[in-house]
């Protein structure tokens, strides 16, 4: 998948499934994936002042950047450091299948 299509993807499941964070201004959506191994989530927060995202191996955050730039680079380093769980042809499928 490429980065166009898979940014399209996460901003499309952000726009249905985004919960506030309490004060309207700030938005939350994550999706995760459970394998044999262990579990992988992504969150992305949206505020008026950026977006950042949550990297996540069994509930542990292990990577977190802000804006889009950082995340494709940032997803590439996770997808090495934990090519074991983690495949983002599999991962955005997902997510897409539920938009």
């Amino acid at each position: 998948m490429e980065n166009q299509e898979i940014k399209d993807v996460f901003e499309a499941f952000f726009r249905k499934y985004r919960k506030s964070e309490g004060d309207d201004n700030t938005y939350t959506a994550f999706w995760s994936e459970i394998y044999p191994g262990g579990t992988v989530e992504i969150v992305m927060t949206r505020c008026p002042e950026d977006t950042t995202f949550k990297f996540f191996v069994d509930k542990k955050k292990v990577i977190e950047v802000k804006e889009w730039d950082a995340f494709f680079p940032a997803m590439r380093q996770f997808s090495q450091d934990y090519s074991q769980l983690f495949d983002p042809e599999t991962f955005f499928s997902g997510m897409r299948e539920m938009t």
